[in-house]
């Protein structure tokens, strides 16, 4: 694959990533004018006038939706399932003409490119909403979909520049991104947990119910105690467990501890005692900030759960 196909590929599917229906509106539109060199064979059909105008209006509603605390994350979720393989099926387009072979590895690497882009995006989007700041979304929403415009247009103006860029932006990602990637799981696993909400009650899961690999982290309950229980959370902020970590919250007669899995094994982690508690109810996720003598942590209960006024009790029983 020579540098220019390739420039052009990481441009394009970054910028599916970023946003995928201003990118398709944006080489239909401009292609359509002659304001860039004429797409690829297989792309010609992102110059037909439905192409355009269903991609605009669902544009607008992004638009819409992306200024939206927490439905901008939900939003970003379902586009799981939608950015990275419309980003490959673009490439497959692009690369028509080519043997098979190329239109699979072609496919395969703009999948992976945009999910990475997608993957941070949502990730920041996830920090940000569940920070204790307010933010701006509609700068954040347009610096996006400027940056999607510039990496597409790019891609096939200047295949040169937009590998250099599209190579920079992925080597940060893969060096700094991690915490973003785990806030990005959480946001799968929220969407998860929800739907499973609409089909049973959300409730406590028994010991015997969580994942088998953490039984053996679990203490035996002394004799009249109460069984552990747990729920499926996240956490931020708890020292040595870093950013945004997925896992399970359980209840013992120890305290409330967090189990989470990594690339070494389950681990755990006792929570801090809560001095003060905040709970903030979410589309997605129920966010509870503990303030505590080692430093404060918020807490995401996620939707299958149990209630976080239910939750708050056992985790804090001093609490209001």
């Amino acid at each position: 694959m020579t540098p220019v196909l390739l420039g052009q590929l990481l441009g394009v599917a970054f910028a599916c990533g970023l946003n995928l229906y201003i990118t398709v509106a944006a080489l239909g539109i401009l292609s359509r004018l002659g304001l860039i060199d004429g797409l690829p064979a297989g792309l010609r059909g992102l110059e037909g006038l439905i192409v355009i105008g269903s991609a605009l209006a669902l544009y607008l509603i992004e638009a819409v939706i992306d200024k939206v605390r927490h439905a901008d994350s939900l939003w970003d979720t379902v586009h799981t399932f939608i950015r990275p393989p419309a980003a490959a099926l673009l490439a497959v387009g692009a690369l028509w003409a080519e043997p098979l072979e190329w239109k699979i590895g072609g496919a395969a690497f703009a999948f992976v490119v945009a999910l990475a882009a997608h993957a941070t995006k949502a990730g920041f989007r996830v920090a940000l909403n569940t920070g204790t700041r307010r933010w701006q979304p509609a700068w954040i929403s347009l610096g996006e979909d400027v940056a999607a415009v510039a990496f597409a247009v790019a891609a096939l103006e200047a295949p040169a520049t937009a590998l250099v860029a599209g190579g920079l932006a992925l080597t940060l990602i893969v060096l700094f991104g991690h915490g973003l990637f785990r806030a990005f799981a959480l946001g799968i696993r929220a969407l998860a947990a929800w739907l499973r909400a609409l089909f049973g009650p959300p409730r406590w899961r028994e010991a015997d119910e969580l994942p088998r690999d953490l039984h053996a982290l679990l203490d035996r309950a002394p004799l009249g105690a109460a069984a552990p229980r747990g729920a499926r959370a996240g956490v931020n902020g708890v020292p040595g467990v870093g950013a945004y970590r997925n896992g399970w919250l359980v209840i013992t007669p120890r305290g409330p501890i967090f189990f989470y899995r990594t690339l070494l094994g389950v681990r755990s982690a006792a929570l801090p005692a809560a001095t003060s508690i905040e709970v903030d109810r979410g589309v997605w996720a129920d966010l509870v900030r503990v303030s505590a003598d080692g430093g404060d942590y918020t807490l995401y209960l996620l939707k299958d759960g149990p209630a976080a006024n239910i939750a708050i009790q056992d985790f804090h029983p001093a609490s209001p």
